[in-house]
């Protein structure tokens, strides 16, 4: 319908506005003026209206009732539908009882409900739509047509259900308002301005300059252009550690306007250049279609944020419009004045324009920053990279895990090298944001409490101790005196003691129930002051890959054992005195045998071989040979007898009778002679 057609059919005795209040009688209120305090895209639009009741009417009955303002209009009256917020009774006069009440939309039902909740891994209207239901609102009334993209975590914290979905629609460039459904006010999301002005009328408006008489047609009467100069270019950048690169993205005014400066944001949550561009030309567009605003002056009941309508007959301006934001002013009690030339208006508005080409974004506002940190506890613990999924405590209702992955802070780290304490779940922590930033909490470090008790107290302040899961410690006594370092298994089962404590220093490796094994690639020292002792319950096995060397440098070397003592050798044994005599000694036999050959060699002194009181027996399975070189004799001795070969080899045998008992006996030589 055109807007020229409609004012020649108002009666001017009739009501040109209606309301109707559930629960009330319809006819009851008797509408005198009306007002918006705000009806505008992307918010929650509030109206004053004005009513007159010939009853009294009680707060109870009204407040937080739907309620519907019908504005005559052509053959389709339009309607502004919500729900009563505030009620004030202002009096009575002859007329009746008069009071002022304020129509609100049923997106202010949001604001009544302060909520912190944590979604992970959903899409933006899914977690839209997640708010809506969980505040209470009449999902009947609500259209979600937008798709936004899958975030890895948003939190809401002490933010009211409408400023926390009007930030993520705005940050992600969604518009949205409520269209007026055949009586029923559905709040509907669309991706762009124009998905959503394609679900509302557009109307026609002649442009008709104030001549200063009555006018028959809805028309304009006044048209302004507001331009201004503007931030120029939008650029972010961010940090994401679980992708390297550069980040950094950028956009520039797209208008005729002439602009200035740039909007540099850092930390904007974004995890490629993909998704930075996209956040960057929604916040360029916000400020682009600010930049050259159309403001016109009408009698047109029908305009409502949301709709095009088609300027028509004005010489610079003709075209069409999406209309951001109106301002109402209507009246029933007398006429309203347009300055001088135009007088007994029942309504007029202020409307607010943007070019239909140009899309249409609300400001997005700086991103929710929260610089404080909060208590938190494990809920799953280390994963594949290292962290860990949080349990925030003002979680109230969220959805999906209670956090994303989440890094925690290590005092030492870096590539290929640092330290980590892994966290148990339960294990209560403190948490912050990234950047100040809560969907991207950041583990600080853990804490202690009633169920996890501190392992240093004032008493035993002087510890420096470390204690894992399975009871593993590493202690460091400052304690003065008693000074020690020690590193224990559980229960000090295997334990390294480093004691230096005051006139008793040591140091200790112990294995209570296992073995010790000590390697090296090379050599490996070992060095005393004093005495070196090896003690063991049973062997001591010592083995060398090439040569086995003891030795000492002034004393001697003591081998004893309980039993025997073996001593073997693949090759030859060689046992050597250079200053001093080799003994050996037994209590009872010493047995030497050789497979093959055995010698006895005594380089300058005598061999001797002696049975202090019994017999020395030689014997030869062979030859039994007794040989003397050099000058030497060989004499053998008993008692007064004696038998002598000389190095001349003479033969001469003392004895006091020399018996000579054989067979036969062979007596030959050159000569014999008798004494």
């Amino acid at each position: 319908m055109n807007a020229p057609e409609f004012l020649k059919d108002v009666v001017a005795n009739e009501s040109q506005y209606y309301l109707n209040v559930a629960g009330l009688p319809q006819g009851l209120l008797s509408v005198t003026d009306i007002a918006s305090v705000s009806d505008e895209m992307c918010a929650s639009y509030e109206f004053t209206v004005d009513v007159l009741s010939s009853e009294l009417i009680s707060a109870d009955t009204v407040v937080g009732k739907d309620v519907s303002l019908g504005i005559v209009w052509g053959l389709a009256d339009r309607t502004i539908s919500g729900l009563i917020s505030r009620f004030i009774a202002r009096g009575q006069s002859h007329q009746g009882y008069h009071y002022s009440l304020t129509l609100s939309s049923h997106l202010s039902l949001l604001n009544h409900k302060r909520s912190n909740r944590v979604y992970t891994a959903m899409t933006v209207d899914a977690i839209i739509t997640n708010v809506f239901e969980k505040s209470g609102f009449p999902m009947a009334n609500f259209n979600m047509q937008a798709s936004g993209p899958n975030v890895d975590m948003l939190v809401q914290y002490n933010e009211t259900d409408f400023q926390f979905v009007d930030r993520i629609m705005r940050r992600y460039g969604m518009v949205y308002g409520v269209i007026e459904q055949e009586g029923t006010p559905v709040v509907t999301v669309s991706n762009t301005s124009a998905d959503f002005a394609s679900q509302s009328q557009t109307i026609d408006i002649l442009y008709q300059a104030p001549t200063g008489t009555n006018r028959a047609n809805e028309s304009i009467f006044a048209i302004s252009r507001k331009s201004s100069l503007l931030t120029n270019s939008v650029s972010l950048n961010d940090y994401n550690y679980e992708q390297s690169g550069n980040l950094r993205t950028e956009t520039t005014n797209n208008s005729a306007i002439n602009g200035f400066g740039a909007d540099e944001r850092y930390g904007e949550n974004y995890q490629d250049t993909g998704q930075g561009d996209n956040l960057a030309k929604v916040r360029q567009q916000a400020i682009d279609c600010q930049r050259d605003i159309i403001i016109i002056d009408t009698d047109c009941r029908a305009i409502r944020p949301g709709m095009l309508i088609n300027v028509v007959d004005h010489q610079d301006y003709s075209g069409s419009y999406f209309v951001v934001k109106v301002d109402h002013l209507g009246s029933q009690a007398g006429g309203v004045n347009y300055g001088n030339k135009v007088k007994n208006l029942h309504y007029k508005n202020q409307a607010h324009l943007v070019p239909a080409k140009q899309p249409y974004v609300a400001a997005v506002p700086d991103s929710a920053r929260v610089f404080t940190s909060f208590n938190a506890t494990i809920e799953q613990e280390i994963d594949d990279q290292g962290r860990y999924i949080v349990k925030l405590p003002f979680n109230q209702d969220g959805e999906g895990e209670q956090s994303k992955p989440t890094r925690m802070v290590q005092p030492y780290g870096g590539s290929g090298h640092g330290m980590n304490f892994p966290l148990t779940q339960g294990t209560e922590v403190i948490v912050c944001g990234e950047n100040g930033d809560l969907d991207r909490p950041i583990i600080l470090g853990a804490v202690y409490n009633e169920q996890a008790v501190n392992p240093v107290t004032s008493a035993n302040s002087h510890e420096n101790l470390i204690v894992t899961r399975a009871g593993h410690t590493l202690l460091m006594d400052d304690k003065l005196g008693e000074e020690k370092i020690s590193l224990a298994s559980p229960d000090k089962l295997n334990q390294l003691k480093l004691d230096a404590t005051n006139g008793s220093h040591a140091a200790s490796l112990t294995s209570v129930e296992g073995k010790i094994n000590i390697h090296a690639k090379e050599n490996i020292n070992v060095s005393t002051n004093k005495n070196y002792i090896v003690t063991a319950e049973q062997d001591v096995n010592l083995l060398a890959g090439e040569h086995f060397k003891l030795a000492t440098r002034e004393g001697d070397i003591s081998i004893n054992a309980n039993q025997a003592i073996q001593a073997k050798a693949g090759a030859g044994i060689s046992l050597e005195a250079t200053d001093n005599n080799i003994d050996i000694a037994a209590s009872a036999n010493i047995n030497v045998q050789a497979r093959q050959d055995m010698s006895l060699y005594a380089e300058q002194g005598n061999v001797s071989l002696k049975a202090e009181q019994a017999d020395v027996e030689i014997s030869a399975g062979a030859n039994l040979v007794f040989k003397s070189t050099n000058n030497g004799s060989i004499h053998i001795s008993q008692g007064n007898g004696s038998l002598e070969i000389d190095a001349g080899g003479n033969l001469t045998v003392d004895a006091n009778s020399i018996t000579l008992s054989a067979a036969n006996i062979v007596i030959k030589g050159n000569a014999v002679s008798n004494n």
